[in-house]
């Protein structure tokens, strides 16, 4: 197939233009990555990945939409080289003015004949322009990939650090208030609080921590404030299963066997508790006012800690986990 001699230099052209732009195109392009902050490290991050999507997705619809050549003959041209070997007779006889010639001629012939075709593809163009647009696709997800590796490097060594720094802070918590050895659960329960009310530096959360430990109001029976956990697996009507944990704070009173209380999530959701105790043994309805959820618990009391189950609904949404409360 003869090719046109401008399109490897066009090509060439095109891909110079072109690829020089392919760097990734994220919100912080250009921006070194020790110089962003948390949450200007996470964006990034999210960006790249969406970005690398992005080209992935349009690279599989040019290899779905690349056109097949299709071959169109233009010309041919015959060469023959070889020998012939023939007799010839002939004679000539006046007609008129002119002359009548006539005769024969037997003989061999032999040698070789090549013939060239000629043909061009008629979708050269069309794909021309393809592997082009497959070239700057390509090297985008590259850069993409790239620029996602870098961030994501810089952030598991942040987190590194800081984990390494938090449980520092955490041995001289615990060496400094001894007596909260015991109760690591009640300071982990209670430090989401504390660090909402404020203080974002770990030592002054662990403080304020202690502060609201050491002055939780214990009444008789079950009355008194509660921290805890719980943990809940969601069905929806379709199938599909959602499963997290989340932070909660409660306010309980107890008068005989009634027992009452109302708390709020780590959502900012508020909940309202009516139920029984029997023998340290709770079973009462919470009812999510914010989001219409209404559950049903079962659970053992202690004097420091309740622990138990929970069942329930709420817009078209089963549902059901433990928790823990302590104080």
């Amino acid at each position: 197939m003869r090719k046109d001699p401008l399109l490897p230099a066009l090509a060439a052209g095109l891909l110079s233009l072109t690829l020089g732009s392919c760097a990734a195109n994220t919100i912080y392009r250009g921006v070194a990555v020790t110089a962003l902050s948390d949450e200007e490290l996470v964006a990034e991050l999210l960006s790249a990945a969406k970005g690398y999507g992005i080209q992935l997705n349009r690279g599989m619809y040019l290899m779905a939409v690349r056109p097949e050549p299709a071959y169109v003959l233009t010309s041919s041209t015959t060469t023959f080289t070889g020998s012939v070997n023939a007799t010839y007779n002939a004679y000539a006889m006046p007609v008129g003015y002119g002359v009548a010639l006539s005769g024969s001629s037997s003989g061999t012939v032999s040698g070789t004949a090549v013939t060239q075709y000629q043909y061009t593809d008629a979708n050269a163009a069309a794909r021309l322009g393809n592997s082009i647009a497959m070239a700057i696709s390509r090297s985008r997800q590259n850069a993409y990939r790239r620029r996602a590796l870098e961030v994501l490097a810089e952030y598991d060594q942040r987190v590194a650090t800081r984990r390494q720094e938090t449980e520092i802070i955490i041995q001289d918590f615990f060496s400094q208030y001894p007596y909260l050895q015991n109760r690591r659960l009640l300071v982990a329960a209670v430090a989401p609080w504390a660090a909402s009310g404020g203080p974002q530096d770990g030592r002054a959360i662990l403080q304020r921590t202690r502060e609201i430990i050491d002055s939780l109001p214990h009444g008789q029976g079950l009355n008194g404030k509660w921290y805890g956990t719980f943990a809940q697996t969601s069905t929806t009507p379709q199938g599909e299963v959602f499963a997290f944990s989340q932070f909660v704070r409660l306010d309980l009173q107890q008068s005989g066997d009634s027992l009452r209380g109302q708390g709020i999530l780590g959502t900012g959701e508020v909940i309202d508790l009516f139920g029984e105790v029997r023998q340290r043994r709770i079973t009462a309805m919470v009812a999510n006012t914010t989001s219409a959820i209404n559950v049903t618990l079962t659970a053992t009391a202690a004097p420091t800690q309740i622990t138990g189950s929970f069942t329930g609904s709420g817009t078209g949404v089963r549902m059901e986990g433990t928790f823990t409360l302590l104080r």
